[in-house]
This record gives C-alpha cells, structure tokens and sequence, in this order.
C-alpha cells in the first residue's frame, strides 16, 4: 500500500547541488558542518539501469518505517525549516528506502556506480566543514569514508523525483491542523492521502508542470492493498527491478505514463480525462506476460474504473475493429446501467494480438 511521509531535511541555499555551508543546530550537520541531502538536487545522484533513469537520494533515517512493506509505493515530501519559515523543496513518489542493513550492498554498488566518493571535495570546501574537524583534513577523510554509503539511501524513477526551482512556503494549519510541520531530522510524520494531497496543493499553480502532474495522478491513484508477498523488497535483488515490476504490476509508475501519452490522457473507451479514475489494465494478464510484455504499452488500455473491473473480470474485450463484446454474465439492465457497449476510441496493430489473447483466454463468453 502507498506511504505518504513528510521528512525535514537540512536547509541548503545552493540548491541542494553542493553543500552550501550553513549552519545547523543539531543532528549530523551539526556535528559534521554539512549534511549527506545537500547534494539531493546534484545532476550526479541520477542512475542510469537497463535503459531507465532513477534518481537516488538522502534524508536521515527514519526509525522503524514500514519500508519494505512499501517499496516502490512511498511518497516524500521532504521540508526544510530555516529563518522562521516551513518550505517544500522536494517530493519523490514510487520511492523504495534502502536505509535497512540487507541494503549496504546495494547502496555500495550505488556509490561505486554513480562514483559518489569524488563529492568529498564539496563538503571539504566548506569553511564550516573545516571549522568542526578544526582543519584536520585526514579525520574528515576516515568519517566521510565511513559514512558514504548514507548517501544513496532512497531511489525513485527519475519521472516521479521533483525538486522545485522554488522552495514553496507551507502554512502548516491549512494542511495538518497544526502550528507547525514536524523539523527533527531524525523523525518524520506519516500522512494520510488527503493530507498528502494538500501538502502537494500547496504549491502555486505557476508551479505546477508535468512533475507536479506526475506525482497528482500517482498519489491519487496509488494502492491500498499490501505489496504481494513475492513482490516484498530484502534485498536480494537490484531494486531497480524490483521498483519496474512493482509499478508496472500495478499499472503505475512508467506503464501509466506510456498509456498516458498513448491515449492522450483519457479512457481508451469513453474519452474522459479523469486521472484520478483512470487505470492502466493490462491486456494480457501479468502471470501470464512475459518479462517484456509486462512493460509494453500496447499490452494495455488505460480504462475507467468500472470498465477495468470488468475488462479484468472477463466481462468485456474488444474484437480486432474495436468493438465491445460482452459476457452473458452482464444482464440488458447492467448494460443499460453501465451505457455499454461502446467501442474503443483506436486499435493498434501492435495492441490487436494483445486483445485476441484476451477474447480467447480472459473473456467469460
């Protein structure tokens, strides 16, 4: 199921590309004179795997989350508190932490991969950096190489990870009732979907571009089952994969966004352009789909609700024009009640073989 979090970070004025010197008052940059989520805006924290583009990134720890539970399906809305204000300077949907210890390996290979251990020069070029390790150029060395690993310890597909141009300046009663957001690094708030959803109104509407879209569409749309059991993330695998097959299983992450732009944003069937009650269905079922199959966007249809559950069902298919069929399990007045049948808007050669699989093996005729 989706988990929505709002997560402090430490405040950067240099736009999270490098750390920009400022001075914290408790936590590890406190301590360290600069924090490991300062270079969360760095054009080097973007992964390239398998032809697809993730970002990885940094916020402190946070306890005893339900992580695994949650991989591939967690949204955060990371918030900086400085100079008396309470900003949203980024958000990451279709996140998966890897801050457990079944994940060093992997954030290893992150590092390694991304080639992490060359930003030490931009912590070190901080006077406050030398003014804590009192220009001992060494120490900094043997903590910096301890602590690398930290860096990466979230990873989300690039489309789902926003940091805004502008910081946008939160009004904590009008989206949790309170006086002010949590600020502790180390802790975090977890929020129900509606709080989310006005932590994500908040910002101005000339603001608001196609991540701003992306993330709308995904948190609206997210799932509120738990993950299968054979999809649950221990580290076994890269989580690259595990965030693909995860999203796409569930018509989400990018397999929406293709069928998104296939269908110009609206039903396959009826047109309408409701993101919100929109699903991406796959056409010939994900047990049965091979690995490729299962990303392919002609293997799907972006449906309505009600016309997912029963395309999913076997109550309806298309025929090769189009054309609706449908079961006799759907009485005249279910039909008259759904407006049904009506036709799909297109059919592609690549989508037809997809939809004779389902006439032949999916649908109750």
């Amino acid at each position: 199921m989706a988990l929505f979090i709002q997560k402090p970070i430490f405040w950067n004025t240099s736009n999270y590309v490098v750390p920009s010197g400022v001075v914290a008052t408790s936590g590890y940059p406190k301590d360290k004179g600069y924090g490991h989520e300062e270079w969360n805006n760095s054009p080097q924290m973007l992964l390239v795997r398998g032809g697809l583009r993730y970002r990885v990134f940094h916020t402190e720890g946070l306890g005893s989350a339900p992580l695994d539970d949650n991989a591939g399906q967690t949204f955060i809305f990371m918030t900086a508190s400085h100079d008396g204000v309470q900003q949203l300077v980024g958000v990451a949907g279709n996140a998966a932490g890897l801050s457990l210890d079944h994940y060093r390996e992997q954030r290893d290979q992150i590092v390694e991969d991304l080639s992490l251990h060359k930003l030490w020069a931009d912590a070190w070029a901080v006077a406050n950096v030398q003014k804590q390790y009192q220009n001992d150029q060494k120490q900094f060395m043997r903590d910096w190489k301890r602590d690398l690993h930290w860096i990466p310890n979230w990873i989300c597909p690039d489309d789902f990870y926003w940091w805004l141009d502008e910081p946008v300046t939160l009004d904590p009663r009008t989206i949790t009732g309170k006086a002010r957001l949590l600020g502790m690094f180390g802790s975090y708030t977890e929020l129900n979907t509606a709080t989310a959803a006005r932590m994500l109104d908040a910002v101005p509407a000339n603001q608001r571009g196609e991540k701003w879209k992306r993330l709308s569409d995904a948190m609206q749309c997210a799932p509120t089952e738990p993950l299968a059991t054979d999809d649950k993330f221990d580290g076994s695998e890269p989580v690259t994969s595990v965030l693909t097959r995860v999203n796409a299983r569930r018509g989400q992450g990018q397999f929406r966004e293709d069928l998104i732009r296939l269908w110009g944003g609206a039903c396959s069937v009826t047109g309408l352009e409701c993101r919100e009650v929109l699903r991406a269905s796959h056409v010939k079922p994900w047990a049965v789909s091979t690995h490729k199959q299962r990303l392919d966007s002609n293997n799907g249809l972006l449906l309505s609700a009600n016309l997912d559950a029963l395309f999913d069902k076997g109550l309806i298919t298309f025929d090769d024009a189009g054309r609706m069929q449908m079961s006799p399990r759907l009485g005249a007045k279910h039909r008259a009640a759904l407006d049904l049948p009506r036709s799909l808007r297109f059919v592609s050669k690549e989508l037809a073989p997809y939809l004779k699989f389902h006439r032949e093996k999916v649908f109750q005729g």
